[in-house]
């Protein structure tokens, strides 16, 4: 048996592992089966720090000594940690399976994390029916079912959603044999699918985030064209597709905020803008200082969005008048909830058919005493 048919039987066993707290050893004790390391890490980004590992001989990532294998984490487009090994010296083989797992890790993670936010709504319920049990038994009764229904719904999706993208993945790297070029369209399509609906139901893991007051600030100081550049690199295979014409006009910023929460802010915007403009299409992305505040803008010129519904397009499950697919309708929502927890405001400029200006404006330095729950 080679390497890669080693490693299709270890997936299966990876995504039998229960989320405790020995996840990331039993993960890598598995993949040590397939690829031989001596040590492996699993770190978290703004800040960084390690929260996974197996056998660790270093405190971050720069301590990591060569040999070693890196890859980032990613979900929704957006990196949010780093996954590594090392100890040996590596083979192209290893580093293609290496990636494969990195993938397989970053919806496995998130996967839990989705776990731990349906876990703290239920406890957060359970703390509410002991301080309101004057209140109707019916009441009781329907928000227990209620989060019975989406604790059981959301394990039932992610469960064979995960499998999908995992062997997709496989697939694609042809680690079962070649592909023609048609095969390998259709797995491109079914891993595409695969993460447009892990896409929404991130969205709903945010949402769920912020109706159980568990989404906090984790502050750094960054330069802001660093993290601008960045989400345009992710969105760019999408602004090619349409032919849309970017432009940027990116001021020299320092900003002390939330990295990762800044990035999903102008990402949530910039795709908003995208899906929303036809091709051959323009879009302008604006960062500037007004005095103690950044200004941040992305302006469109696709269809534009009517004045009675500027009202509520930032309320959950509000789309304009043209509903694009692969959308939950609660990205802008999620949005100004990220913009608000900054201390900041979000606001519109846009008339149907000429196009829609979204600007936020967030205060330069966050307070750190802002590292709280959203309330």
């Amino acid at each position: 048996m080679n390497k890669f048919e080693k490693f299709t039987e270890i997936i299966e066993k990876i995504y039998a592992i229960n989320p405790d707290e020995n996840f990331g050893d039993k993960v890598f004790k598995l993949f040590k089966e397939a690829v031989d390391f001596d040590e492996g890490y699993i770190f978290f980004s703004n800040p960084e720090r390690l929260e996974y590992s197996f056998n660790p001989r270093a405190a971050s990532l720069k301590e990591i000594q060569e040999p070693a294998l890196k890859e980032n984490l990613e979900f929704k487009n957006l990196v949010f940690g780093t996954i590594a090994i090392s100890g040996k010296a590596f083979t192209q083989e290893d580093k293609k399976i290496f990636r494969t797992f990195a993938s397989i890790i970053s919806n496995l993670i998130k996967d839990i994390e989705l776990t731990k936010v349906v876990k703290m709504q239920i406890e957060a319920l359970q703390q509410g029916y002991i301080e309101t049990r004057e209140h109707s038994q019916k009441i009781k009764e329907a928000d227990k079912i209620k989060t019975k229904f989406f604790s059981h719904t959301t394990h039932e999706l992610r469960t064979p959603l995960n499998s999908i993208l995992g062997f997709s993945e496989l697939l694609g790297n042809e680690f079962a044999g070649k592909l023609n070029k048609k095969q390998k369209e259709y797995v491109e399509d079914i891993k595409i699918s695969g993460i447009n609906l892990l896409g929404l139901i991130n969205e709903i893991l945010d949402m769920s985030k912020i109706e159980a007051n568990a989404m906090k600030l984790n502050l750094q100081t960054f330069q802001v064209s660093l993290a601008v550049n960045e989400v345009i690199n992710t969105v760019s295979p999408l602004i090619i597709k349409k032919h849309i014409n970017l432009s940027k006009f990116i001021d020299n910023i320092t900003l002390t905020a939330d990295y990762q929460k800044f990035q999903q802010i102008l990402f949530n915007l910039l795709g908003n803008a995208v899906k929303y403009t036809q091709e051959n299409g323009k879009i302008v992305i604006k960062a500037k200082q007004e005095q103690q505040n950044l200004i941040l803008s992305v302006k469109d010129n696709g269809a534009g969005i009517d004045k009675k519904l500027q009202k509520t397009i930032f309320k959950p499950f509000t789309q304009g008048d043209k509903i694009a697919s692969n959308s939950t309708g609660l990205g802008l929502a999620i949005t100004n909830e990220l913009v608000k927890l900054h201390k900041g405001k979000i606001t519109i400029k846009s008339e149907p058919e000429k196009g829609a200006e979204f600007i936020v404006s967030i205060p330069l330095a966050q307070k750190w005493d802002l590292y709280r729950s959203l309330h």
